[in-house]
């Protein structure tokens, strides 16, 4: 698919049928976000634009992605059933080639640039800021209203770098926030570059005089392919994101240079907020829902300042989901780590197939993978290199012959019933590298993990757990029962039959 714009998208929506104008008035503090989080739960696809929200005069659309793979598969334009697959391979091939560069627009004739706001002007209270679950903000005295931005962060981390993030923006004031910047992301490694140390740092190895301003602008209003871009992680670090999804859709992304910081975003966005992360400058942000489905601790983040906020005279907010899974973000993240397991085990294991990691379960936490095996110890080593693809964050691997369909768990539930034998099958890995937002690993590094009444059992540190690696493929040389599976030529008749009784159901 050729980029098209945010409005442009909105359009096609509508003339499919996909776009559901929800007319009454809706609270941004907490009603949107559960009607998006039901609207998940009940696998409705279709994007949802709130045009009555409380207190403000800006729609607020939502569901740009949604809680499936049909239009990731769309923008990526592949087929649902190999998405992950078929993209991964589209990411490398774009990577090698260098992209197309994007091209950059007057000023003039950006629409992003309708209205410029800077100084007190800038006041992020103007914009329909969402609470999206009813805990969120809570337990810090800096606590307002748990509203936070979710878009995508676009930075440049060198001359030629331009990033694409992903980063939980917390409205603290009218022109200022906390921001949770992930470890994994490109920007983590680009401020830590810029400050001369890593965010984690104690003070004494602070030196805030040498530290450099990190400049950042969150954008809505923004078409598919921006927002997927923003959670690939297959992408690297310090890479031109515009070039590369240029090179993905066949043309140039159009861009536009930021009023007030060195930093490019989209020409035809609906809302830009410019702002600066001063060296070790910090705030206490509230605790927020994760992907995981918990909320996470309250914790030090860099703070944010607001330098402008530009945007068209009458914009969309965009806003991404984010809250109990299922939700927008798991399944993003989840398709992307996806890929980057499936690129990452190609390269050591050509005869993998496919990679499927369901959003509902840490989106990475839990990874499936398909292979054609030929080999004894292959799916021990498509194990291992899921696990190291993820740097830690994954937790569980499972491996399936070439007959099993990784996205039907009856399949998979039949695989692992049928096909997997605990003494011979099970890859236990105890105390290996984890992520300090597992529930279950929660104390602090080195020492025992307190969640509440210990129940005898081995305690959990703080950034480890087991990893477990489960071979439900069938052993070669093996004689095994035939599996029964349908016929093709059969089930192809059958298609036809089915349609036509179907249409007179």
């Amino acid at each position: 698919m050729a980029h098209i714009s945010f409005r442009q998208f909105l359009d096609d929506l509508e003339a499919r049928g996909d776009l559901w104008r929800i007319t009454e008035e809706i609270d941004p503090i907490d009603e949107i976000g559960a009607f998006i989080a039901r609207a998940d739960y009940a696998h409705i696809e279709k994007g949802l634009l709130f045009e009555n929200p409380k207190g403000s005069d800006i729609p607020v659309f939502a569901n740009t992605i949604g809680p499936s793979y049909k239009r990731i598969a769309e923008t990526f334009d592949v087929p649902v059933d190999s998405a992950v697959a078929a993209a991964g391979e589209k990411v490398m091939k774009a990577l090698k080639t260098g992209g197309i560069p994007p091209e950059y627009i007057d000023p003039q004739d950006a629409p992003c640039k309708e209205v410029i706001l800077k100084g007190e002007e800038a006041d992020l209270s103007l914009l329909p800021i969402l609470r999206m679950n009813p805990q969120d903000g809570t337990k810090t005295s800096a606590f307002l209203e748990g509203r936070f931005i979710c878009a995508p962060a676009f930075s440049k981390p060198s001359k030629e770098g331009r990033n694409i993030s992903y980063h939980r923006f917390e409205v603290t004031g009218p022109q200022d926030g906390s921001v949770w910047i992930f470890r994994g992301t490109g920007d983590a490694r680009s401020m830590e570059e810029a400050w001369g140390a890593k965010i984690d740092d104690p003070s004494s190895s602070w030196n805030p005089e040498e530290g450099k301003p990190f400049p950042t602008a969150f954008v809505m209003g923004v078409s598919p392919h921006f927002i997927l871009a923003g959670a690939n992680s297959a992408l690297p670090y310090n890479n031109n994101d515009f070039a590369t999804m240029g090179g993905l859709h066949g043309e140039p992304v159009k861009m536009v240079k930021c009023e007030t910081i060195d930093v490019d975003v989209p020409a035809d966005a609906e809302i830009v907020v410019e702002g600066v992360f001063h060296p070790f400058k910090w705030a206490k942000q509230g605790r927020f829902a994760s992907f995981n489905g918990f909320y996470d601790d309250s914790r030090r983040r860099p703070a944010f300042e607001v330098t402008a906020i530009t945007m068209r005279k009458k914009p969309i907010y965009q806003h991404i989901h984010i809250g109990r899974p299922l939700n927008e973000t798991n399944n993003i993240a989840a398709f992307f780590r996806g890929v980057r397991v499936y690129n990452d085990l190609k390269a050591v294991l050509p005869n993998v197939i496919d990679v499927y990691v369901d959003p509902s379960a840490g989106c990475g936490f839990t990874v499936h993978v398909k292979i054609d095996k030929r080999r004894v110890g292959e799916p021990k080593l498509a194990m291992m290199r899921a696990y190291t693809a993820l740097q830690g964050f994954c937790k569980h691997v499972f491996i399936y012959d070439k007959d099993i369909d990784i996205r039907d768990p009856h399949e998979r539930d039949w695989a692992l019933a049928h096909r997997f034998m605990a003494d011979r099958d099970l890859l236990i890995v105890p105390e290996a590298l984890g992520m300090n937002i597992d529930p279950l690993a929660q104390g602090k590094m080195g020492m025992p993990a307190k969640l509440g009444v210990y129940d005898g059992r081995s305690e959990i540190l703080l950034n480890t757990r087991t990893f477990m690696g489960v071979d439900c493929t069938e052993p070669l040389g093996l004689k095994v029962m035939e599996r029964v599976t349908p016929e093709p030529a059969v089930e192809a008749r059958v298609d036809k039959i089915w349609e036509k009784a179907a249409s007179t159901r």
